[in-house]
């Protein structure tokens, strides 16, 4: 028995003993191993430590009994090893992302571990498995901050009758929020099944961070709303409104920790799809080759056809695996049929020789397996396997300003809104004022557009004028003008990255 089959059989032994005590030594000796080589084999094909492995596995196995069953927290951790209550909680919160208690009442909406049984997905489990884990804390963050939104939106009786319905609308945003999280976490977790899936990384992630912007947005809305309440009201929703800002600055850092595995991951898959391709390709050259040596011989009359054959396996060798395409390998398919259609009308004369030609049907299936896995990689996969390093974008200058030009145009919208909603508090000079606001801030946004980074002074000068005309105007304008003031804060935020150094 080889070592490999060996270590998985440790893998039954582990599901037939997870509820005892187990040691890396006793698992090891089990399988007539040393520990110190069991535990370097095991790391090398499964991709995890010995422990690691199991308590991923005693935690999938809990994480089922709290989804399909009524037995307590503390009877599943009890059942799986642990001493105590708190014990399993910290465990189970480590590699889920959630307590077990939140985990049976969110549990439709995340993921539990992913056992996998293929090598390759196991090494691929452990990395999307911290993407789960994170993305598991967030959605049960937003689902949480829904619900206790609800809870909590009538502590003032005064201001729940008329702020209950905007709490409503928001706690609902952030359902929808969880909800655009899960269906993305769906798709990663369908990835060490499917590693082809990761060529679709950029438009996950971006699902993602399109769900982060908006729990933005939604704080944004909240403080600018809040800004308009009686200071009363305001103190009455403060607790909620501080939830929503955890919530999105918890999604901001997660964002960033998800970016990072999902480039890790990437790595790791595309290096193991190249060499699968290179070496898919060599094997399919090497039977092109062997194809030919009982037809070269001179005193027989198939020299054109072993020229031919040995012409394909030479081309195949030398393309380079930027230029392979499954329509290239289907065109060499295309050639050696007609090869062997020739062939076999050959063989028709001379029975005898038919077995000279069977090397071609074995190059032409070793090319057919090769075309067959480069048809199941979308395009962006097949670029992607070329690249030596696939490294994340660098954030550039100039990105930052077009960031920054999109954000201050958001602002400028809610900005103008106020000004509208004013009205009548507003005299003529006032309303000029803050048109010329408007203006300047406006004028920043073209300047940032331009993405030239030596504007980045005059950017500078723009918003601060803004800025100032703005909390000058709010000052007269009293209880009335904390919109305005708020505004001019969020306006003024942007501009400190812009003084940080430039690449």
């Amino acid at each position: 028995m080889s070592q490999s089959n060996s270590i998985f059989d440790s893998l039954g032994i582990i599901e037939k003993k997870i509820q005892e005590k187990l040691t890396v030594a006793r698992i090891a000796e089990s399988i007539h191993f040393s520990k110190y080589h069991y535990q370097r084999l095991f790391r090398e094909l499964v991709g995890d430590s010995v422990m690691r492995y199991v308590t991923r596995r005693r935690l999938f196995l809990a994480a089922k009994e709290l989804a399909e069953t009524d037995s307590s927290v503390l009877e599943i951790a009890l059942k799986y090893g642990y001493d105590s209550h708190e014990g399993f909680t910290r465990s189970f919160r480590a590699h889920i992302g959630a307590t077990p208690t939140e985990y049976r009442k969110y549990h439709a909406s995340i993921a539990s571990p992913q056992m996998q049984k293929e090598r390759k997905a196991m090494l691929y489990s452990k990395t999307t498995d911290e993407i789960i884990r994170e993305l598991n804390s967030l959605i049960i963050q937003a689902k949480r901050t829904a619900d206790d939104t609800r809870e909590n939106m009538g502590i003032n009786l005064e201001a729940a009758a008329f702020y209950n319905p905007f709490w409503e609308f928001i706690a609902a945003r952030a359902e929808n929020m969880a909800d655009s999280l899960a269906e993305a976490l769906n798709r990663i977790t369908s990835i060490p099944q499917r590693p082809d899936e990761i060529s679709a990384r950029f438009l996950i992630l971006k699902s993602i961070e399109d769900a982060v912007f908006q729990s933005h947005i939604t704080v944004f809305q909240i403080n600018l709303t809040l800004a308009r309440a009686k200071p009363e009201h305001r103190a009455a929703f403060e607790t909620i409104s501080s939830q929503y800002a955890a919530l999105a600055q918890s999604a901001q850092i997660k964002v960033g920790k998800i970016a990072e595995f999902f480039h890790e991951l990437s790595i790791t898959i595309f290096q193991d799809m190249r060499k699968t391709a290179s070496e898919l390709l060599r094997e399919a050259a090497e039977k092109g080759n062997l194809a030919v040596e009982g037809l070269s011989d001179s005193n027989l009359p198939y020299t054109y056809i072993a020229d031919e054959v040995k012409l394909i396996a030479k081309e195949l060798a030398s393309l380079p695996l930027e230029d392979v395409a499954a329509s290239h390998l289907e065109d060499f398919i295309f050639r050696l049929d007609i090869i062997l259609f020739a062939a076999e009308a050959d063989a028709l004369r001379a029975p005898a020789h038919r077995k000279l030609f069977e090397g071609i049907s074995a190059f032409k299936r070793k090319i057919q397996e090769a075309a067959e896995f480069f048809q199941s990689l979308p395009n962006n996969t097949i670029q992607a396997l070329t690249e030596e390093k696939n490294s994340p974008p660098e954030r550039s200058s100039s990105k930052k300003l077009m960031d920054m030009a999109f954000q201050w145009n958001i602002l400028l919208f809610y900005l103008r809104g106020e000004i509208q909603k004013l009205g009548k508090l507003l005299d003529e000079q006032q309303k000029v004022l803050l048109e010329a606001a408007c203006k300047y801030l406006d004028n920043a946004i073209h300047l940032a557009q331009s993405k030239d980074i030596a504007a980045a002074e005059g950017i500078i000068e723009l918003v601060q004028e803004v800025f100032e005309r703005l909390m000058a105007e709010s000052e007269k304008l009293g209880i009335y003008g904390a919109p305005i003031q708020f505004i001019a804060s969020e306006i003024r935020t942007p501009i400190k990255y812009l003084k940080e150094p430039h690449k």
